[in-house]
Formats: structure tokens, C-alpha cells, sequence
């Protein structure tokens, strides 16, 4: 993995997104000061709906013989072995330079905490004070009031130097504890006033490092006293272990690397940005799911919508399984709001809803044209379905996946209508949200019947006895197909609409026969404009998969092209929602760009992982060999000669798995 060194930056780069999945800044080229914070599970409202909100970032500002001083940055480094983003200054004191270096991280193991360290190396007379506030840069709105108390003021008592306050959203819905502490520096420290004290550095390059805890209130009835716990453990632990142990649990995770053997290393960098972007933005401790943008920013308000189940599910389902187990919890723990969204549609089992926030309620904006993306209840079916089947957990599938499972099973059977035609889905918008209320959706309709199957499968391997209403309904669900069996994408559709049927065939694995499939796969890469189709988010990532199937290395080159390297832009590799047309804007940006949208790399990730290997989980019944997960020859994009998956966890053993062009198959090497 790189580390990424930056000693330029123009007008429009966008700021550096450090995340652990619990808690997300962004951080701009004055690092001390241009700083935002997200915190998972603290929202307010806005546009009547419920959004998360920002959350007050340590500032730190520098002054010598009471003199401000401004740093001059040098440079920025990013560290995406471990997540450490390290800027270089220097400060004028007096006509004497001072060197200082401030890395920040946020910590994988103790996941409250940010960690910000300060060293100092100059020649100057007197001390240079370090003074640090906590403030909100965007907005200001999203925090109405911080209820401070000062830091313990008798040193003869305590021998540390605390400071909390409890942060409320601007609505009064929720709250956040947040602490922070001072670890190094001379004794001397001066509380100056609500989150705001400062400390003397030590210009011989001992370290001070400021540590933050954020508590959401959704986790702790004191959160804020929680948060000072917290640094206290922190304190026992030890600064420096740490670290350490953010550096080990990230380097577990790099032991999962995809690996691309070509000689272009724009692919290698990437994929390393994806997997490195994805994982900064999920934990396996946080309050909510990942959201498209994970905790960059407020964007889609916060929420969690098909596509962490779809697109960002996929690679820590083999890769970081107690990550995936953690996304697939936060739906499980909001089992009976989607009970209740079911029941107020008029429908049975549970329905899960297009937008979810914290409370698992249907948070869409009124306004918006997605209240017929009810497909996101087969995504989530399918995510749980997925675990069972490649974790092969059964204490898992009986208390966790079979009740999700069951209840959207039994959401089917309510909402299908039985006509002349078999078992149709009327009224539903699919994945081409362009096409609102239409009538038996490919992808709905397929998956519907794969989850139907796999939840008769489960009833008989649990003991809960045969569900025959349900394979009668997938048995003969209506899906439409042209006289040559190639995919309708709904009904009165016509032919190279649109590419998204492709995504039932991947990466659920669905199957209409041999000919058939190859005449979809086909159709939809050369008579649908899957070019076009790539300067969008969601299946862009992993589009160039599809010409590969097909056996058209080049145009599956071009495909990924359009579809992942379009989305990159320096610095530090960030990820933009919609492909950026101009070269030059990837680069050095000319307007603002908005950064860093996960899904697109859990899409990407999940081509390279299951799609070029053709590896599908989901192919034949519950309990299939991984043999019959595999498909048969291997075609990689043009100049590519292979792919390495390092570390996947399958049913409690380990395994590297590989897919070299033009072999048979992947391989699995258990490790």
C-alpha cells in the first residue's frame, strides 16, 4: 500500500476523509483548523427528515510570546496502511523557524477515539502554547448547544487534564458526550473556557498527543461521562500502544488485499483506494450502517439504502466478516420498524424501508421519487441469505437471518397478485430509477423468487416444516424474457433499454438456462449503451465485468475504465459519485467536487472479488460445496493477467483465492 505525499494543492482539491466507521473527519490542507466531524448516530432534522449532523472538531491553533502564529503548510502525507494522515508545517517564531508535524488518526480498536499528535522541533526562547477549541466548521447549524464543564482543576487531586461537554443536535433530538485530554506537554496546562484549554509544547520533539472520545447518545444515557471513561482506559492502554494497535488491525484487514497482476499500476492503486475507503467507513462497532458517502460528510442525510446491503456488503462478507456482521445487525436490530413500514403499506412479513436512519423508519423525503424501491427488501434478504451460506453460522441463521428471511418471505406473499400470467409484482420501481411504477421488474421479480426459495430451504433445515405457498409463488413468478431469451426489463419494456437486469445474473447468480443467459449478457453489452451507463454510480464499478463473461477482453478494459478510474481524483485518491468527464478534473479540480461516495467501491471490489473470479454464493441450494459456487473460464480485462483475494473467511476456514486469465476456474488454497 501507498503512501500518498502531497506538496501542492489546488483550489478545489478535496479534503482528506479520515473515518473509522464510527467516527468521520474531514480534514483540508490547514489541518489544525479546517476540520469537520460526523459522528455515527447523531442526527438532527433537516428538509423533514432525519440526518446526521456534525459534530464539534478539535482545533488547535499555535501562539509564541502571545503572538498568533500562522502555520505555513509544507506538506500532507496519507497513510493507507494504517489510516495516518500526517501534515508538515512550519511557524515563524520570531524569525525562528519551528518544524511541526501533526499526524491524526482515527482509532479501529477503541473506536471513540481520534488521536492527534504534535511535535515541535526548534531553537526559540520561551515555550510555544498549543491552544485547542473545539468548534463546528460546517454550518454551524447541526450543534445548538455545547453544555461544558471545566476540566478537573486541582492537580494535587487528579493528575490529568480532562475536559467534556455533552453536544446537542439543533433539533434537541440527540446528543454526543465528548471528551478529550492532553497527554504530554509541560505541566502547565490552562483551561481557558468551555472546550477550549490550552498546553506548552515541548520544542525538543516530544510528542503531545489530544485525544478525543465521541459518544453518541443513542449508545449511552451519559454519553458524555462515558466519553471521559473512555479516556481513561485510553490512558491506560497507552498512547503509543495505540496506535500500535490501529496499525495491527489495519494491517489484518490489508491481509485481504486484492491484488491485480498487471503492468499498469493505476488498476493496484484503485483498488487499494476502494478497499481502503470501504473499510475506513464500516466498523464492526458502530451504531448505524454504512451510507453512500460513510461519515464524509452529511450526504443522502446519513442513511442507509440498498446500497450497503448491494454494493459495499460484498467484500467484508468474505473479507471482514464481523464488519459484514455488523451491517447486517443494524437492520436485524430494526426488525420492527420494518414490521410496522409493512403494516402501513398493508402488507405483511416486514418491509424494509428505501431510506433508514437510526430509528429503522422510513425516512425518504416526501418529495423524493422512491417510494416504489422496494427491492431494496430482496437486498436485504439476500445480504443475510449471503452470511448464512458462506459463514455456514447456525446459531446466526436461526436467530438472526431466518427471522429477517422469514418476514420478508411472508412480505411477498402479500404483495404479489396472482393473475392468468403466475405470480406478478405490479406498481414497484426497479434499479432504473428513470422508470418509476412499472410492472414486473426483472430484478424484483427474480430475486423475489430466489429469496423464497432460499427461505423454504432454511424452514426445512430449521424444522419449521415446508412452505409450499412460497416455491408455488417462485415457481411461477412472472419474468419477462424476448423470444431469444434475452432479459425484459419490464413489462412493455423494449430491447437494450437499460443493462440493470444484469445485475440478478450478478452477483445473485440467477440463471434462466446456458443460452439464455450468454443472449442476456450479450444484449445488454452491446445493445444497451453500458458506456453511458458507467458515468453512474451503483453497477459502474463493476460493469467491465459483463464483457468479460462474454469474452471481450478489450471492451471489458474500456468498460472498467469508464466505470472505476473516471470516479478518482487527487488528492488521495478520493471517489465521486458520478464518472468525472474531464481528465484535467481529476487531477486538479476545477469546481468542487463532492467525495467520497463508498458504494461505487464496494462495487468495484465486488467485481474484482466474486465477478472476474466468477465465485457466486448464492448459485444452487443452501448448503452448495464452494465448488458449485465457481463458474467455468476465467476472463480477465485486457493486460490483466490475474487476480489475488490474500485472506477470504469461508465456513470458519481461511483461504487465498485466485482467477488467472484464461484458466478454467478460480482456486481456492486454504491457508
Amino acid at each position: 500500500m501507498k503512501k500518498y505525499t502531497i506538496t501542492e494543492w489546488s483550489k478545489h482539491a478535496p479534503k482528506a476523509y479520515l473515518s473509522n466507521g464510527f467516527v468521520g473527519f474531514r480534514v483540508g490542507k490547514n489541518a489544525f483548523t479546517d476540520i469537520t466531524g460526523i459522528l455515527a448516530g447523531f442526527t438532527t432534522f433537516r428538509y423533514t427528515v432525519q440526518g446526521l449532523a456534525y459534530v464539534p472538531a478539535p482545533c488547535i491553533t499555535f501562539s509564541y510570546k502571545n503572538n498568533r502564529l500562522d502555520p505555513r503548510i509544507k506538506s500532507q502525507s496519507y497513510d493507507f496502511s494504517c489510516g495516518e494522515f500526517t501534515t508538515e508545517a512550519v511557524l515563524d517564531c520570531e524569525g525562528v523557524p519551528v518544524s511541526v508535524t501533526y499526524r491524526q488518526l482515527c482509532s479501529r480498536t477503541s473506536p471513540t477515539l481520534f488521536i492527534g499528535t504534535v511535535k515541535a522541533v526548534g531553537d526559540i526562547a520561551e515555550p510555544l502554547k498549543l491552544t485547542l477549541n473545539y468548534e463546528v466548521n460546517k454550518d454551524g447549524e447541526t450543534v445548538s448547544e455545547l453544555k461544558c464543564e471545566a476540566p478537573y482543576p486541582n492537580p494535587d487531586v487528579v493528575s490529568y487534564f480532562d475536559g467534556k461537554c455533552h453536544a446537542i443536535s439543533a433539533d434537541g433530538t440527540t446528543g454526543a458526550g465528548i471528551a478529550y485530554r492532553f497527554f504530554g506537554g509541560y505541566s502547565d496546562k490552562h483551561y481557558l473556557g468551555d472546550m477550549m484549554s490550552s498546553v506548552a509544547v515541548d520544542c525538543s520533539g516530544e510528542p503531545v498527543h489530544i485525544v478525543t472520545s465521541y459518544v453518541p447518545g443513542v449508545m449511552h444515557s451519559e454519553s458524555y461521562s462515558q466519553a471521559q471513561r473512555l479516556l481513561t482506559l485510553a490512558a491506560w492502554t497507552g498512547i503509543d500502544t495505540l496506535v500500535e494497535k490501529n496499525r495491527q488491525a489495519w494491517a489484518k484487514l490489508w491481509e485481504s488485499r486484492v491484488v491485480i497482476d498487471c503492468d499498469d499500476e493505476k488498476w493496484q492503486d484503485a483498488a487499494d483506494a476502494s478497499y481502503f475507503y470501504l473499510m475506513s467507513s464500516a466498523s464492526e462497532f458502530s451504531p448505524i450502517s454504512v451510507p453512500p458517502f460513510g461519515l464524509s460528510d452529511d450526504g443522502y442525510d446519513g442513511h442507509s439504502f440498498w446500497d450497503t446491503e448491494s454494493f459495499m456488503f460484498m467484500a467484508p462478507l468474505f473479507c471482514a466478516p464481523n464488519i459484514a456482521r455488523s451491517m447486517l445487525k443494524y437492520r436485524f436490530d430494526r426488525k420492527d420498524a420494518a414490521e410496522n413500514n409493512a403494516r402501513l403499506n398493508g402488507y405483511m412479513g416486514i418491509q424494509f424501508p428505501w431510506q433508514s436512519g437510526t430509528t429503522g423508519c422510513e425516512v425518504t423525503p416526501p418529495w423524493a421519487t422512491s417510494a416504489g424501491e422496494q427491492h431494496i427488501n430482496f437486498d436485504v434478504a439476500l445480504a443475510f441469505d449471503g452470511y448464512a451460506r458462506v459463514h455456514g453460522d447456525t446459531i446466526f441463521l436461526k436467530d438472526v437471518a431466518f427471522p429477517i428471511i422469514c418476514g420478508v418471505c411472508r412480505w411477498i406473499e402479500s404483495r404479489v397478485e396472482k393473475t392468468e400470467r403466475g405470480y406478478e409484482i405490479l406498481h414497484i420501481t426497479g434499479i432504473d430509477e428513470g422508470n418509476d411504477d412499472v410492472n414486473n421488474d426483472f430484478y424484483s421479480n427474480t430475486m423475489a423468487a430466489k429469496v423464497l426459495r432460499s427461505g423454504a430451504e432454511y424452514s426445512v433445515k430449521l424444522g419449521y416444516g415446508e412452505q409450499k405457498k412460497w416455491l408455488e409463488i417462485a415457481d411461477n413468478m412472472c419474468v419477462n424474457f424476448f423470444d431469444d431469451g434475452v432479459a425484459r426489463q419490464y413489462d412493455g419494456a423494449k430491447r437494450g433499454n437499460n443493462c440493470t437486469p444484469l445485475m440478478s445474473y450478478f452477483p445473485y447468480g440467477y440463471s434462466n438456462g446456458k443460452e439464455s443467459d450468454e443472449n442476456t449478457v450479450k444484449s445488454m453489452v452491446y445493445e444497451t449503451d453500458i458506456i453511458s451507463d458507467c458515468r453512474y454510480p451503483m453497477q459502474s464499478g463493476y460493469l467491465g465485468v459483463f464483457p468479460a463473461w462474454a469474452g471481450d477482453r478489450e471492451f471489458s478494459l474500456k468498460t472498467y475504465e469508464a466505470g472505476c478510474l473516471n470516479f478518482f481524483c487527487q488528492p488521495f485518491y478520493a471517489c465521486t459519485e458520478s464518472a468525472i468527464d474531464d481528465p484535467q478534473d481529476r487531477i486538479a479540480p476545477r469546481g468542487a467536487l463532492h467525495t467520497s461516495f463508498i458504494t461505487g467501491r464496494g462495487s468495484f471490489l465486488s467485481g474484482l472479488i466474486m465477478g472476474l473470479t466468477k465465485m457466486c454464493p448464492w448459485k444452487g441450494g443452501i448448503d452448495s460445496s464452494t465448488d458449485e459456487w465457481f463458474g467455468e473460464n476465467i476472463a480477465l480485462p485486457a493486460g490483466w493477467r490475474k487476480i489475488t483475494v490474500g485472506r477470504i473467511y469461508i465456513r470458519g476456514r481461511e483461504y487465498r483465492l485466485e482467477a488467472e486469465n484464461g484458466a478454467k476456474r478460480a482456486t481456492l488454497t486454504e491457508l
